[in-house]
C-alpha cells in the first residue's frame, strides 16, 4: 500500500495538465511512496490522449470515461481503485499552491480524519472576483444554516483523508456533480468527524469551470439532500458516532 493517492479530476484540462501534471509528480515524489490516480470525466479536447502519455509513468495511473460523469462521479470511479493510507483531490490548475501538499498529508498522519483546503478562515488568502467571492460565501453561509456544518469551506478541491475511507465514499456519496464536496463533509459531521480546516492561499484561474447556472444546481442538489438524509448509509464508521446535527 502507498503513502498517499492523490487523485487529480480533469474535464476539458489539457493545457492545466500539460503545465502542472509534472510539477505534482515531482512533489508527490517527496512524500514517500505515492500514486497519482488521473481521473478523466468525458474530455472533447486532447486531455485524454496527454492523461494516457503520463499514464505511462510509475506510480501513475488512469481512470477514464467516455460519458461525463460529473465532478463527483470522476472523483468517485478514481477514489475505488486509490490504495493508500491517504487519499486525496486536488484540482490540476493548482488553485491550492503546491506548498500545501505536505502539510495536509501530515495533518491526516497526525490524526486527523479529514483535511480540508479552506478559503475562509484565518491565515487563508484568497484571490478572487467579487461575484464569485459572494457567491461562494452565500452557498457556504446556506450550508452551515441548513445542517449546522462547522466547517466554513465545503467547494475548495482540496482535501485529504485517511484511505480507509476511500471505497465507503466511492459507494455511498450519493452526489454525482459539485455537490460531492459538501455531501462528503457533512455527512462526516453527521458521524461524529469534525474535518480539520487548514488555511490555504487561494487564486481563481481564468480557466475555473464552475459556472452561475452551478449555483443553482447546488442549490437544487443541497435541497434535495436536506429532504432526504434518512437513507443513507454510514460511511465513517469509527465507533464514536453521535446523533445526526441535522436539525
Amino acid at each position: 500500500m502507498k503513502n498517499i493517492a492523490i487523485i487529480l479530476p480533469v474535464c476539458n484540462e489539457c493545457a492545466n495538465l500539460k503545465r502542472n501534471f509534472d510539477k505534482i509528480y515531482s512533489a508527490a515524489k517527496k512524500l514517500g511512496s505515492f500514486e497519482i490516480i488521473i481521473a478523466e470525466d468525458g474530455s472533447t479536447d486532447c486531455t485524454r490522449s496527454i492523461a494516457k502519455k503520463y499514464a505511462r509513468l510509475p506510480n501513475v495511473k488512469l481512470v477514464t470515461s467516455r460519458n461525463r460523469l460529473g465532478k463527483g462521479g470522476g472523483i468517485k470511479a478514481a477514489m475505488s481503485a486509490a490504495r493508500a493510507d491517504v487519499v486525496g483531490y486536488m484540482d490540476i490548475d493548482l488553485s491550492v499552491p503546491l506548498d500545501y501538499l505536505e502539510k495536509a498529508v501530515r495533518l491526516v498522519n497526525e490524526g486527523n480524519e479529514i483535511v480540508v483546503g479552506s478559503r475562509y478562515v484565518s491565515g487563508s488568502n484568497i484571490d478572487r472576483s467579487p461575484l464569485r467571492y459572494s457567491l461562494s460565501a452565500a452557498y457556504n453561509l446556506m450550508i452551515r444554516a441548513l445542517f449546522n456544518s462547522s466547517v466554513h469551506d465545503h467547494q475548495c478541491g482540496f482535501k485529504f483523508f485517511k484511505g480507509k475511507y476511500s471505497a465507503r465514499i466511492a459507494s455511498e456519496i450519493t452526489e454525482n456533480g459539485w455537490f460531492f464536496d459538501s455531501e462528503l463533509l457533512i455527512r462526516a459531521q453527521q458521524e461524529g468527524i469534525i474535518p480539520y480546516e487548514l488555511p490555504v492561499a487561494w487564486r481563481e484561474h481564468k480557466e475555473t469551470k464552475i459556472r452561475m447556472i452551478d449555483v443553482f444546481v447546488f442549490i437544487r442538489s443541497m435541497m434535495g439532500f436536506r429532504l432526504n438524509p434518512s437513507s443513507h448509509t454510514k460511511i465513517f464508521k469509527t465507533g464514536r458516532e453521535k446523533d445526526s446535527i441535522i436539525a
